[in-house]
C-alpha cells in the first residue's frame, strides 16, 4: 500500500494546506472553517441584528428600565386582585405611575374639586393642596380616607358616592404627584388648624 502524501486523501483531493510561512518550524493549516462554526457565527450575527432592533430601536426596554416597568406591573396585579382600600405603600408604589397620575388628573378636572381647591389646585374655599400643610395628615392613605368619607368637621362632603374607589385613589395620586413637582402658591395656610406635614413619596 502506497504511503499516503501529506494534505491528501486517497481519492487525490487537498485537504489540509499548509501556509507558506513558518516560525521556528512550526507551519499551520490553511484550511476552510467546519460549516458547523460557520453556521453558528452567522446565528450569532443574524441575533446581534434582532437584539439591536428589538431592544434599541425599537425602543423596548431593559436593564433597570425593565424592572422598573415589571415592579410597577406586579404593583398593579396585586392592586387589581386586593379587596378593600390599598395601604400607604401600595398607593406609593403607585404614585409615579402615568396612567394612574392621568386618570386621577381626568377625575379632578371633572369631579367637583376646583369648586373648593381651583383648577390648579392652589385653594380656595378649600386649602391649598400644593403646599406643606394638611390638615388630616399628608400620607396617601389618610389622603384616601378624607376623600371618601369626608373631612371629620364636614366642610368637605363624603366622596364614596360619587366616585370608584380606583377614582379616589388616582386622585390621591394625582395630588402627591403635583406636591413632586414643587410647591405653588396660593390660599394661605391656617396654622391653628394645618400642621406642616410634606407627603412623603
Amino acid at each position: 500500500m502506497a504511503e499516503q502524501e501529506p494534505g491528501k486523501t486517497q481519492d487525490g483531493p487537498e485537504v489540509d494546506r499548509l501556509r507558506e510561512h513558518h516560525y521556528d518550524g512550526i507551519q499551520e493549516y490553511d484550511n476552510n472553517l467546519p460549516r458547523w462554526w460557520l453556521t453558528l457565527f452567522y446565528l450569532t450575527i443574524a441575533w446581534a441584528v434582532l437584539y439591536v432592533g428589538w431592544y434599541h430601536i425599537a425602543g423596548n426596554k431593559l436593564g433597570a428600565d425593565r424592572l422598573k416597568d415589571d415592579l410597577k406591573e406586579l404593583a398593579e396585579l396585586r392592586v387589581k386582585n386586593q379587596s378593600g382600600p390599598l395601604t400607604e405603600e401600595q398607593l406609593r408604589s403607585l404614585s409615579t405611575n402615568p396612567e394612574r397620575i392621568a386618570r386621577g388628573k381626568a377625575v379632578y378636572a371633572s369631579a367637583e374639586c376646583a369648586t373648593c381647591h381651583a383648577a390648579d389646585g392652589t385653594g380656595g374655599v378649600g386649602p391649598n393642596l400644593r403646599d406643606r400643610w394638611w390638615m388630616y395628615g399628608s400620607d396617601l392613605a389618610q389622603m384616601v380616607a378624607v376623600m371618601a368619607n369626608g373631612s371629620p368637621n364636614r366642610t368637605m362632603p363624603a366622596q364614596k358616592s360619587k366616585l370608584a374607589g380606583d377614582d379616589i385613589n388616582n386622585l390621591a395620586i394625582f395630588i402627591a404627584d403635583w406636591n413632586r413637582q414643587g410647591e405653588k402658591p396660593g390660599k394661605a395656610h391656617d396654622p391653628a388648624r394645618e400642621k406642616e406635614q410634606p407627603i412623603r413619596y
